[in-house]
C-alpha cells in the first residue's frame, strides 16, 4: 500500500510543477531542467523502494544512478542562478567525507559501490552548497536539498551501518524534501526579493538563545540517561555520552541525545556566524571569521558522526577543527577595531581566559602521557570549562548584536527633521 502511494506521489508533483512552468512562460524555461531532476528521482525510487534492491545488487547501483542524475540536473540548474558557498562545501566535505571514508567504506566491501556512493555524496554536497549560496530563488531549494542530504545520511547510518531507529527517519524526510523541491520549482518566475539584513540580524540573537538552551538541555538529558553508574562530568569527557556502546549497552539513549545536541549546536553556530561577521571590519577579517565558523561547524558535525569509540583519530580531528574554528573567530573579534564599543578588559578577558584554559588542558594531557597526572578529573574538567566558555562567548555576542540592531532600527525609524 505504501509503495502504491509512493508511485502516485512524485507523478503528482511532476504534474503540478509542469503546469506552473508552462504558466510561467519564457522566464521559466530553465526550470524544466530542475523538473527533469525531480522526474529522475522516480528511477531511484523504482529500484530502491519498489524493487527494494539489496545493497550489493545491481539494482541498488541503478537506483543510486537515478538519484545522481537528479542531483546533476539540480546542480546545472542552480549553477545558472546561484553562486556556490565554498565554506559550506568545505564544511560538508570535511564531515561527510570522514563519515564516508571512516565508517561506510570499510563495511561496503565493494569498490564499484564505494565509488558510486562516494560520487553521489559529492554531488549532494555540491547541490546543497549552491542552494545555500547567493541567489534570488525560493528558500525551499535550501530546505529541500538539505532534507534530501539528511535522508541520505540516515540511509548510511541506519541501513548500511545498522544504527537502530535512524532508518525510520529516511522516508518522512525524503518525502518532505521532494515537497520542498516541488514547491521551489512551482515558484518559477516569482523569485523572492533580497531579505532585509536588519530583519535577519534581529532574529539571530533569539535563535542563539533558544539553540544554546536546547543543546545544553539535550546534553543534560544525555547525562541523565547514561546507563550504568551516574555520569560524572568531572571524570568523563563529554564525548563519552556519544559512544555507540556505554557500560555494556549498545546504542543507549545518551548516544542519540548527545548527537542531537551537537547537531543543534552546529545548526545554531552556522546560522550565527554570518551575523557575527558584521562586527568584523574589512573583507579579510570577515573572511577569516566566516571560515573559522565553517570549520567550527564541520568539527561539531564530525564529532557527532564519528563517536570516539568508533575511530578516535577522526573523532579528535573533529575536535581540533571545532576548537581551531572557534578560536579563529575569537581572535578576529578581540581587537578594538572590531568591537569599539566593548571595553578592552572584556574583549581581552575572553581571549586570555580561553587561551589559559587551553594551555592548562594541553599541559594536563602532556603530563598524563608522561604518567605524571591521571586523566580525570583534570582533562574532563578543563573540557567542560572550555565548552561553557565558548557558549557564554556566543551568548555574549548575541546580546551585543541584539543591542546593536535595536540601535540601528531606531536610527532607521527616526523621522527626518
Amino acid at each position: 500500500m505504501a509503495i502504491t502511494w509512493l508511485l502516485a506521489f512524485t507523478p503528482t508533483l511532476l504534474a503540478v510543477t509542469a503546469v506552473a512552468i508552462v504558466r510561467g512562460g519564457p522566464n521559466c524555461r530553465s526550470y524544466w531542467l530542475a523538473w527533469c531532476g525531480l522526474a529522475a528521482t522516480m528511477l531511484g525510487d523504482y529500484f530502491l523502494a519498489v524493487k527494494n534492491s539489496p545493497l550489493h545488487a545491481d539494482g541498488f547501483l541503478y537506483g543510486v544512478t537515478g538519484f545522481a542524475v537528479a542531483q546533476g540536473c539540480w546542480i546545472v540548474f542552480l549553477r545558472r542562478h546561484a553562486v556556490m558557498s565554498r565554506r559550506i562545501a568545505v564544511a560538508l566535505l570535511f564531515s561527510l567525507g570522514i563519515l564516508f571514508g571512516a565508517r561506510l567504506v570499510p563495511v561496503l566491501h565493494s569498490l564499484p559501490l564505494a565509488v558510486a556512493l562516494g560520487g553521489y555524496t559529492l554531488l549532494s554536497i555540491i547541490s546543497v552548497s549552491y542552494a545555500w549560496g547567493r541567489h534570488a530563488l525560493s528558500r525551499a531549494w535550501r530546505y529541500g536539498l538539505c532534507l534530501l542530504l539528511f535522508s541520505d545520511t540516515m540511509i548510511g547510518l541506519g541501513h548500511i551501518l545498522h544504527v537502530p531507529w535512524l532508518g525510520r527517519l529516511v522516508g518522512v524526510t525524503y518525502l518532505a524534501s521532494l515537497l520542498c523541491i516541488a514547491f521551489a520549482i512551482a515558484r518559477c518566475g516569482r523569485e523572492r526579493r533580497p531579505a532585509g539584513k536588519i530583519g535577519y540580524l534581529r532574529r539571530v540573537p533569539f535563535a542563539v538563545f533558544l539553540g544554546a538552551a536546547a543543546s545544553l538541555f539535550l546534553f543534560l538529558l544525555a547525562m541523565a540517561f547514561c546507563p550504568g553508574p551516574a555520569y560524572n562530568p568531572f571524570m568523563y569527557m563529554l564525548s563519552f555520552l556519544g559512544r555507540t556502546q556505554v557500560n555494556g549497552v549498545d546504542f543507549p539513549a545518551c548516544h542519540y541525545l548527545f548527537t542531537a545536541g551537537l547537531a543543534v549546536s552546529a545548526g545554531v553556530i552556522a546560522y550565527f556566524y554570518p551575523a557575527l561577521a558584521c562586527f568584523a571590519k574589512g573583507v579579510r577579517q570577515k573572511a577569516w571569521l566566516l571560515w573559522g565558523g565553517a570549520f567550527n561547524v564541520a568539527g561539531l558535525l564530525t564529532i557527532a558522526l564519528i563517536p570516539e569509540n568508533v575511530w578516535g583519530l577522526f573523532h579528535n580531528a573533529g575536535c581540533w577543527a571545532a576548537v581551531l574554528g572557534g578560536g579563529t573567530a575569537l581572535l578576529v573579534l578581540t581587537p578594538r577595531r572590531n568591537n569599539p564599543g566593548v571595553p578592552g578588559l572584556v574583549r581581552w578577558g575572553w581571549l586570555v581566559w580561553s587561551v589559559a584554559l587551553s594551555v592548562v588542558m594541553g599541559t594536563c594531557l602532556i603530563f598524563h602521557a608522561l604518567r605524571v597526572l591521571p586523566f580525570a578529573p583534570y582533562v574532563p574538567t578543563c573540557q567542560k570549562l572550555l565548552i561553557l566558555t565558548f557558549v557564554a562567548w556566543l551568548v555574549n555576542y548575541a546580546v551585543l548584536l541584539l543591542v546593536k540592531t535595536r540601535r540601528l532600527a531606531r536610527r532607521v525609524a527616526m523621522p527626518m527633521r
